[in-house]
């Protein structure tokens, strides 16, 4: 019943409603009797299952949906998952509201990548092409800043925050520490290297453990087919890369992701076993040509046993096979 109330008074723009719920207090008097800068302390737990701002997204407009942001704290959690494992953000990707993915994709701590307990994240989950676009745009924006702040950190030495950035779990989603983009040293660009490869070029043995412990394969060749320990003479790096503890937690890690699978660490779906219909399926967007007249279109594709298909959007049932 609560729930019902809640989202009636979100549906309808009962602010005074809302801002019971979130729990707001009288707002604390400052030294001069002013209020405080800190007026509330709201509480957005669950609700049956899910939370205040979950609910907004379903059913408000855009400016209550701001106002519950707005008088949830700076300590609140937007990618808070529901039941199902769903943020904020997968609900808005889903029903294909546009203009609150966009408001979302702007708060400071949102994270495109959370999956649900599914395995999917809001860009799999996308209804409509403007909203996969836009998380598409976001996440491509966010890895290349993502990025240049890796190579400035790296060119500053300042790894106590590299680590930070290495650690976070967007960043290793969109930033691939085995990336030819990542590395700025020419010798390593010209010859598709890694950042491991730069930091054994250089003999930074510092840089090298830190990769190590977050993600970086000893074992990934360059173009010349050379392994990171084979760009360097030096023999401190060489044992580094080879039998320093830090090498020992990468060659584990590697031998996980080839048992477990790059997806390993997700349940599938109730009912569907590994290898079922989803392992023999791919499907997104694409552009594909359609005339003179109208140019590249998105179509969303979807390939399965062989048979390639395209619907003018997901969930629709016109479609063309190839």
């Amino acid at each position: 019943m609560k729930k019902f109330r809640l989202f009636e008074a979100l549906r309808s723009g009962d602010t005074a409603a809302v801002s019971k719920a979130l729990g707001e207090i009288a707002p604390r008097a400052g030294s001069e009797g002013r209020p405080s800068t800190s007026s509330f302390a709201p509480s957005h737990g669950n609700i049956e299952g899910t939370s205040i701002l979950h609910l907004a997204v379903q059913c408000a407009d855009l400016r209550m949906i701001e106002y519950v942001l707005g008088h949830m704290g700076t300590a609140a959690n937007v990618n808070e998952q529901d039941k199902e494992g769903n943020t904020p953000l997968h609900i808005a990707s889903q029903l294909g509201r546009g203009t609150v993915v966009k408001l979302l994709l702007l708060q400071r701590n949102i994270n495109d990548t959370v999956p649900n307990f599914q395995g999917r994240t809001p860009l799999d989950l996308a209804n409509n092409p403007d909203v996969f676009q836009q998380l598409q745009l976001s996440r491509s924006i966010y890895a290349d800043t993502q990025t240049k702040k890796i190579q400035q950190l790296v060119s500053a030495n300042n790894y106590e925050q590299l680590e930070k950035v290495l650690l976070d779990t967007r960043s290793q989603t969109v930033v691939d520490v085995n990336g030819e983009q990542l590395p700025s040293d020419p010798a390593t660009t010209e010859s598709g290297g890694t950042l491991l490869h730069e930091a054994a070029r250089k003999r930074d043995t510092k840089l090298i453990e830190i990769l190590l412990l977050n993600g970086a394969d000893p074992f990934r060749r360059d173009r010349s087919g050379k392994l990171p320990q084979d760009v360097t003479k030096d023999e401190k790096t060489r044992t580094v890369l080879k039998k320093s503890p830090a090498a020992a937690v990468a060659q584990r890690g590697i031998q996980e992701k080839t048992i477990l699978g790059s997806a390993g660490h997700h349940a599938p779906p109730t009912g569907e076993a590994p290898g079922g219909k989803e392992g023999r399926e791919m499907k997104g967007y694409l552009k594909k040509w359609t005339n003179y007249t109208t140019g590249y279109k998105l179509r969303w594709f979807v390939l399965e046993d062989g048979v390639l298909s395209y619907y003018r959007q997901q969930g629709t049932h016109f479609t063309n096979q190839f």
